[in-house]
């Protein structure tokens, strides 16, 4: 995994904190296990997005880029969730769709 090379904005991050609460709500995950450590590295990243930290851990990158990622195919119809959510996610599509761009960069 590459260093970020961006600067995220204040939407940024506010759009990232939004997917973040979304993401344990869409219980992806195969076992508890791997739920409580996602939760626990959901809220690790948060506060560090809060704070403005760049100390992010892999785990806390992987769980941003899934976080964004489920966002992502909620706007595209692939992944059902609820009503509200659906409406949040759709008034955040541009911003998703730049984030997945930039952190599919750094996975590659």
């Amino acid at each position: 995994m590459k260093h970020i090379s961006y600067s995220f904005s204040d939407s940024d991050i506010e759009v990232i904190l939004f997917t973040l609460t979304v993401f344990p709500s869409l219980e992806l995950e195969e076992t508890e296990a791997q739920a409580a450590i996602n939760l626990q590295c959901c809220r690790s990243a948060g506060e560090k997005l809060i704070k403005r930290r760049t100390d992010i851990a892999p785990n806390e990158f992987r769980v941003i880029y899934a976080s964004l990622h489920a966002a992502q195919l909620i706007n595209q119809g692939e992944l059902e969730t609820d009503t509200e959510t659906k409406k949040k996610c759709t008034g955040y599509l541009f911003t998703i769709n730049k984030l997945v761009s930039i952190f599919d960069k750094q996975m590659s």
